[in-house]
């Protein structure tokens, strides 16, 4: 039997092992985690509940993520936040989800996505940001129109839904019009998805809608007409203002425009903005286009020198709205300003009196400035010009002359103002005159007339010793210097004052008042021109329809329509109709969108077109929409 002497134990050690909840380290590592959970406990506790919970949306900081912001608001902009009272808006303020965004009769706006997205919403439009992430943005546009500028580095699925239509981006940018059901996109960049959903929420029809289509949108058609497209051309589409300002927009930050790539070059460089208020009666218009272009700034035609173009434009007191276009062969791009002048229009106002051979001139101003004295020309001829009709210089304090010993004879008399350069502005009227035997009434007649449509009004005022007995003759012509008896006329009594020519055609009209004595014309009035032109069919104006229940809505959209007496809605039972029709809705709203006809007679085709209402007639008509009841 063997026995073991020795062991690999060393002596006086334990051989069993303390468990670590009975250590001193397991205390320690105890109170050091209750310290750090009372830290964090009472960190919480103490956190203000403003700080967790309010979101300020302003242009504060503490913003959340997923915001978007308004980048520009021209005219009045409106928000309905969740669980708030609607309110107005303007630049930088941060919009959340489900809000609803609203722009008034004559206001535009830019939204700015979290994604960099924009929104460019037109005037009278509302959509509502149903969800705006990282992942998916959808839109709903409820109506009116907005363009789509998509961010093309998103990771956002970019949606745009009315009713059970929806439009999915598959690019940058369309053109989105809505009312009712009934959607109208135009895609101008890449492609659109558009998808018609049943009430289960299944897709009934899709299309993709290339680049350069316009694509109509109704659910109430039946399935081979719920989507209808057709071509659209740069050219097309750059005609409206609403497609000229985002092309500008997107060229600003040089965008990819697709088709309108091919556009011509038009840069403005004077003004440095379009939109501004002067106190100026006139400002410098510049620009840079294509050499060989033809240029037009508001009808006018401009010099093209080797591609730069500059004029100086007189402005009207208040808004002036300045169109500038350019075109080149088949392709063209247009630019809008709008000019505001606060200064007020300048007034120099003449009369005089005849006796013997002398005529004292006296005169009354308004609004003058910047002039060193009064320049009293005289002339054989009408409008007499400075330096090179006689004339005399009055002090600009001294309101009256007097021409003495003049021979017999027919005189014209105008006043202008003298700068300080020797150049004379503020042409007055002509005073007419004559002097001699002939000359046998004292006085003068002022005479002026404004146009409205196919009307021409005339007004007058007698000077204060003219006692007319008589009565007044109005006379037409399309010479100057119409007399009566010779030319047309109209008779009127002695205490009126104006008078109408009414559904005249397209010409330059003369007209005079003269006073009567024994049926005899004794003192003319000054000469007035006006020039009637061919009513401008300017704008556009797309109609569409759809039969829906027991009745036919219709909805149309503006495009640069100048629209003053609402619209006329005709209807016909055979196509090409126009006003008068077999019946019409009169919409005198302005800004009207949509109508609507009731108890009509089942199983008839029936015709529509919208038109701007001049009154007795129609202007710009729209399209024709045919639709099978």
């Amino acid at each position: 039997m063997k026995v073991y002497s020795g062991s690999k134990y060393p002596k006086h050690k334990s051989y069993y092992k303390k468990p670590f909840l009975k250590t001193r380290g397991f205390y320690f590592l105890l109170i050091v985690i209750i310290a750090v959970s009372s830290f964090i406990y009472f960190s919480i506790k103490n956190t203000s509940p403003e700080d967790i919970n309010d979101q300020k949306f302003s242009d504060q900081n503490n913003l959340p993520i997923n915001s978007a912001k308004v980048l520009l608001a021209d005219g009045s902009l409106e928000i309905k936040a969740p669980n708030e009272n609607r309110q107005a808006i303007g630049p930088d303020f941060q919009i959340e989800s489900q809000s609803y965004i609203k722009t008034g009769s004559d206001s535009k706006a830019i939204i700015e996505l979290p994604d960099k997205s924009l929104i460019r919403m037109k005037a009278d439009t509302q959509i509502k940001l149903e969800e705006i992430g990282m992942a998916d943005i959808i839109i709903e546009q409820l109506n009116g129109t907005a363009f789509h500028r998509v961010n093309d580095s998103s990771t956002a699925i970019y949606r745009v839904k009315n009713g059970s239509s929806e439009l999915t981006a598959l690019g940058t940018a369309f053109n989105v019009f809505t009312t009712s059901q009934l959607t109208k996109v135009t895609v101008t960049e890449s492609r659109v998805k558009a998808k018609i959903y049943d009430k289960d929420e299944n897709i009934i029809n899709m299309r993709t809608i290339d680049s350069g289509t316009t694509a109509t949108i109704n659910p109430d058609l039946a399935l081979e007409k719920m989507i209808e497209t057709e071509d659209v051309s740069s050219n097309d589409l750059i005609d409206d203002n609403w497609y000229a300002w985002n092309l500008e927009q997107d060229q600003n930050y040089k965008f990819f425009t697709g088709i309108f790539e091919q556009t011509i070059k038009l840069v403005i460089t004077k003004p440095e903005k379009a939109e501004m208020t002067v106190d100026n009666e006139k400002i410098t218009i510049a620009g840079e286009t294509e050499p060989g272009a033809d240029i037009f700034m508001s009808g006018k035609e401009l010099d093209n020198n080797d591609g730069h173009f500059e004029t100086e434009y007189l402005l009207g007191s208040g808004e002036n709205e300045i169109e500038i276009v350019v075109q080149k062969g088949k392709n063209k791009n247009k630019r809008l300003l709008l000019i505001t002048s606060t200064k007020e229009k300048s007034i120099l106002t003449l009369s005089g009196k005849t006796e013997d051979n002398a005529v004292t001139l006296s005169w009354e101003s308004e609004n003058l400035d910047d002039f060193t004295d009064f320049i009293v020309l005289k002339g054989g001829t009408e409008d007499p010009t400075y330096p090179d009709a006689p004339y005399h210089s009055v002090k600009s304090t001294l309101f009256s002359d007097t021409w003495s010993n003049l021979s017999d004879g027919h005189y014209f008399f105008r006043i202008c103002t003298l700068n300080s350069e020797n150049e004379c502005s503020n042409y007055t009227d002509n005073y007419e005159t004559s002097v001699g035997e002939n000359n046998v009434t004292e006085g003068s007649i002022a005479l002026v007339a404004t146009k409205e449509d196919e009307n021409i009004t005339l007004s007058w005022n007698l000077s204060n010793d003219l006692n007319p007995t008589d009565g007044f003759k109005t006379i037409i012509s399309q010479t100057e210097d119409p007399v009566y008896p010779g030319n047309s006329y109209h008779s009127l009594n002695s205490n009126e004052r104006n008078d109408t020519w009414k559904k005249l055609t397209p010409a330059t009209y003369y007209f005079r008042v003269c006073l009567l004595k024994d049926n005899v014309c004794i003192l003319y009035s000054n000469n007035v021109a006006i020039e009637l032109e061919e009513l401008q069919q300017t704008g556009k104006l797309t109609l569409i329809g759809a039969q829906n229940g027991n009745k036919i809505d219709l909805a149309w959209e503006n495009s640069d329509t100048p629209v003053t007496k609402g619209f006329k809605v005709i209807m016909g039972e055979s196509p090409g109709i126009t006003f008068p029709s077999k019946d019409h809705h009169l919409i005198t709203s302005n800004t009207a969108t949509n109508d609507s006809w009731a108890n009509l007679e089942t199983g008839k085709t029936y015709y529509f077109r919208i038109c701007q209402n001049l009154g007795s007639s129609c202007g710009v008509y729209s399209n024709e929409v045919k639709i099978n009841f």
